[in-house]
C-alpha cells in the first residue's frame, strides 16, 4: 500500500476524530507507523484509551483500504490529505482540520477568495429571494460561493452561484457515494461541474446526523466569511457561525421581520456583533484590499423600459422592485382574474417576470 492509503484507512476507524488522529499523528509519524504500532504503545498516546487502541489493532486494513480504493476510482473522486501540497491553505489553519479530503470535480487556487452562504431548510419566499440575489451578485464577482447542499438556503445559494457563471463547493455530512438530500442528484452534478463536491467522510458513511456540525467547521473554514441568512434560534446555521468565529473569519447576517420566528437567530447575530448585509457590497468591503483587486469588475447594465403598453404595461408597472401575490395584483388591476393571467403569462414569456413558489411574481 501506499502512504495515502494509510492516511484512508485511518480515516475509516470510527473512534478515531480529527483530533485524535492529529495526536496520533504528532506521536508516530506516519499513519503507517500507527498501524504497526502495539496496543500498549497506542495506549501511551494522550487520549487514547483501550477502544480505540482496539479499533486500531482488529480493523482489516488490506480488506477495508481495498474496497474503499475501489469506491473511490469507480467514482472519479481525488483524496487529499493535511500533508499534500494542494490541501487548502485556509483548513490548515483552523482547529483540528480533517486530515482527509475526498474531491469530486476541482479545487482551484481562486477558491481560497469564498464566502460561505447559510441557513433555513425550509426558507420564506423572502428568503429565497435574498439568497438568489447575493449568492448570484457575488459569484458575478468572482467569489466562490460555499455551502452544505442541504434543501432550502444552500441548495439556492449553489443554484445561484452557478446562474451566475461561478463556482461553487458543496461540503457534504456524508460520503460522496451517497447523495443527501436525494432529490440533489442534479444539482450535485451541477456542482461539480462548476467547482466541487467534498466530504472528510468514508465514501459510504450515511447521513448521521452528528456529522453535519462536524461539517460545518469545514464549510466556515474554507470561507472568508459566512453569511446566514434565515436562522431560527436553534439553527445549526449557528454554529457554522459560531465556527466562523472560533477560526477568525467574518460572520455576516441577513435581517429578517421580527415577528418571523425564522429570523430570530440572524436578528440576534446582528445584535451579537454580525455585519448587517443587504447585498454583496456591504460583504465585499470587509474583504482586504489585496483580495478586492482580484474581483471581477461590476458589471453596468443599461436599464431600459421594455416596449409594452396597454394593461400589459399597466400590470407590469404594479409588479415593481417587490415580489407580489397573484391576488395583490388583481386586486389593484380591477381587472377579470382571466385577463390578469394571461397577461402575467405572456410577461413571463417575455422574460420581463418571474414567478417564485406559491404565485408570487417578481421582475426579472
Amino acid at each position: 500500500m501506499d502512504n495515502k492509503s494509510y492516511w484512508i484507512a485511518l480515516n475509516m476507524i470510527d473512534e478515531i476524530g480529527s483530533i485524535t488522529y492529529q495526536k496520533l499523528i504528532t506521536h508516530f509519524g506516519s499513519p503507517e507507523n500507527i498501524f504497526s504500532a502495539s496496543k500498549k504503545e497506542l495506549m501511551e498516546v494522550d487520549g487514547i484509551r483501550e477502544k480505540t487502541a482496539n479499533s486500531i489493532k482488529s480493523f482489516r486494513l488490506e480488506e477495508e483500504i481495498k474496497d474503499e480504493l475501489n469506491r473511490i476510482e469507480k467514482s472519479g473522486v481525488s483524496v487529499i490529505t493535511t500533508n499534500d501540497n494542494d490541501y487548502p491553505s485556509s483548513l490548515k489553519t483552523i482547529y483540528a482540520p480533517p486530515p482527509v479530503l475526498y474531491i469530486k470535480g476541482k479545487i482551484i487556487e481562486n477558491d481560497a477568495i469564498a464566502v460561505a452562504v447559510v441557513g433555513s431548510r425550509s426558507p420564506t419566499t423572502y428568503g429565497k429571494l435574498v439568497t438568489e440575489k447575493i449568492s448570484m451578485e457575488l459569484s458575478e464577482r468572482d467569489i466562490t460561493i460555499i455551502s452544505g447542499m442541504a434543501r432550502g438556503i444552500d441548495s439556492i445559494a449553489h443554484k445561484s452561484a452557478i446562474a451566475g457563471g461561478g463556482r461553487t463547493i458543496a461540503v457534504l455530512g456524508c460520503g460522496l457515494n451517497v447523495i443527501y438530500p436525494p432529490e440533489n442528484f442534479k444539482l450535485m452534478d451541477e456542482i461539480i461541474s462548476h467547482g466541487a463536491v467534498i466530504s472528510e467522510f468514508p465514501m459510504s458513511e450515511r447521513p448521521d446526523k452528528m456529522n453535519f456540525p462536524q461539517r460545518n467547521r469545514i464549510i466556515s473554514g474554507l470561507s472568508l466569511g459566512t453569511l446566514i441568512i434565515e436562522a431560527a434560534e436553534k439553527s445549526g446555521s449557528l454554529i457554522t457561525a459560531r465556527h466562523a468565529v472560533e477560526q477568525g473569519r467574518e460572520v455576516f447576517a441577513v435581517p429578517g421581520s421580527i415577528n418571523s420566528l425564522k429570523s430570530k437567530g440572524t436578528n440576534r447575530l446582528i445584535k451579537s456583533g454580525a455585519k448587517l448585509v443587504e447585498g454583496a457590497e456591504d460583504i465585499i468591503d470587509e474583504f482586504p484590499p489585496d483580495v478586492r483587486s482580484f474581483l471581477r469588475p461590476v458589471k453596468k447594465n443599461k436599464t431600459e423600459e421594455p416596449d409594452l403598453a396597454g394593461d400589459e404595461k399597466y400590470i407590469f408597472s404594479l409588479i415593481d422592485s417587490e415580489s407580489r401575490h397573484i391576488d395583490t395584483i388583481i386586486e389593484h388591476s380591477n381587472l377579470p382574474v382571466g385577463i390578469v393571467s394571461g397577461i402575467l403569462v405572456k410577461l413571463e414569456l417575455k422574460g420581463l417576470i418571474r414567478q417564485t413558489s406559491g404565485k408570487i411574481f417578481m421582475r426579472s
